[in-house]
């Protein structure tokens, strides 16, 4: 179980160990997606009573606050972080410098507000069959994280090395088959349109980054969850019109 909570951990507010061994970390990102279906459960259990009490726009926004609180915005604090480090003018080392900064800048912080409102709309639009969308997305979005770090580069030590350095084929294939189970089980021939997506998008992001970087950080991995989230959010709004 160990495993489990480290994901939960790396994922979510919710607490767990952080001196792992390498067996756990490995077997960590087997549970990736099922702390995104468990994520995506709370959404869809707090959307039908929000239905009957508020309006579509604010049905929207109170269920990506929840989303926001249950991961302790760190994924939103990765997509700023990375979108100030993407803003700054310089070399591998300055790129770094800014990320690693803890003050936000315009980048980060149109980078975030922009996902914000794309989630909140992309919900609102939406009509019953929504709880699709509200359970892929998550799932889909940590699956992200693992296809990220699969035969990745460290860009320097950190939280998102620990998972970089021990992942393993095996493990990232485990958690793939759970992603894809999922997400076809939830979204029918639309979950495989999301799929491939979801590995095009990760290896764009990843071959990029280690051309800039030479390697990825812990800020790389939330960016890369909140905008798998948002674009599965946004490509499903679309769909269902």
């Amino acid at each position: 179980m160990s495993s489990f909570f480290a994901a939960l951990r790396f994922l979510t507010i919710f607490p767990g160990p952080m001196n792992l061994a390498a067996a756990d970390w490995r077997l960590a990102a087997i549970f990736f997606p099922v702390i995104g279906l468990l994520l995506g459960m709370i959404l869809v259990l707090v959307d039908f009573p929000l239905r009957l009490l508020a309006s579509p726009g604010l049905c929207g926004t109170l269920l990506v606050s929840i989303l926001v609180f249950l991961t302790g915005s760190l994924h939103l604090d990765g997509l700023s972080d990375t979108f100030d480090g993407l803003g700054a003018r310089g070399d591998r080392d300055r790129m770094l410098n800014v990320m690693d900064d803890s003050h936000v800048g315009a980048f980060g912080m149109v980078a975030v507000v922009l996902v914000l409102v794309l989630k909140i709309e992309a919900i609102q639009s939406m009509d019953l069959d929504r709880w699709r969308a509200l359970l892929a997305a998550p799932v889909l979005s940590r699956w992200a994280m693992v296809v990220l770090g699969y035969r990745a580069l460290a860009a320097k030590p950190g939280l998102g090395s620990s998972l970089i350095d021990h992942l393993e084929t095996k493990h990232v294939v485990l958690a793939s088959l759970v992603s894809v189970i999922l997400v076809i089980a939830i979204l029918r021939i639309t979950g495989v349109a999301l799929i491939f997506l979801t590995v095009l998008f990760t290896w764009l992001i990843k071959t990029y980054f280690h051309f800039r970087l030479g390697g990825i950080t812990g800020d790389i991995f939330g960016a890369v969850g909140e905008l798998t989230e948002t674009f599965a959010l946004v490509f499903l709004a679309l769909g269902a019109r």
